[in-house]
C-alpha cells in the first residue's frame, strides 16, 4: 500500500464502520489503509482507498442527529462500470440507476451506500472523442 499526502479526501459520517467497510470493500473493491480503534476496541475511523487519490475517511457518527447521506454524491472514475454493476447486484447493493450511457460520453452506475450516500461510478465511452465534441453533443442533446 502506497502512502502519500492526500491533496483532497472525503470524510463520511457513518452509522456502522463495520457495515460500511464491508460494503465499500465488497461492492467498490476499496482497501483499508488504516483503521483506528476506540477505547472499547471497536473501529471508530477507517481510511479506505479505491485507486490512487480515491481516498475516503469513514468516521463513526456519534451524534444523535441523522446527517448522513444528505446532499453528498461521490463520483469515481472506474475502468469497467458493468463489472461493478455485477458486483453490486451480487451484494444486493441499492442500485439507484444504471448502468446508463450519458450524453456527456460516460457510462454510469449510481449506487446508494448503507448510510444513504450516493456513489456514481463513471467511465468514458469513446476515449478518442475530443472534449469540445462531447460539449457539442451535450448541447445538441439538451436543445
Amino acid at each position: 500500500m502506497e502512502f502519500y499526502p492526500m491533496p483532497f479526501f472525503v470524510k463520511l459520517s457513518v452509522s456502522s464502520i463495520e457495515n460500511s467497510l464491508r460494503w465499500y470493500k465488497y461492492v467498490l473493491n476499496f482497501e483499508s489503509v488504516f483503521e483506528l480503534p476506540g477505547k472499547n476496541g471497536e473501529t471508530i475511523m477507517a481510511h479506505i482507498r479505491g485507486k490512487k487519490y480515491q481516498d475516503i475517511m469513514l468516521v463513526l457518527d456519534q451524534n444523535e442527529i441523522d446527517s448522513t447521506g444528505k446532499g453528498i454524491n461521490l463520483n469515481f472514475n472506474v475502468e469497467d462500470v458493468d463489472r461493478f454493476s455485477d458486483r453490486a447486484c451480487k451484494a444486493n447493493a441499492v442500485v439507484v440507476e444504471g448502468p446508463i450511457d450519458r450524453p456527456w460520453n460516460t457510462r454510469e452506475l449510481v449506487l446508494k451506500d448503507p448510510d444513504g450516500y450516493i456513489i456514481t461510478l463513471s467511465m468514458g465511452i469513446d476515449k478518442k472523442k475530443a472534449f469540445y465534441d462531447v460539449i457539442d453533443q451535450v448541447k445538441h442533446t439538451t436543445n
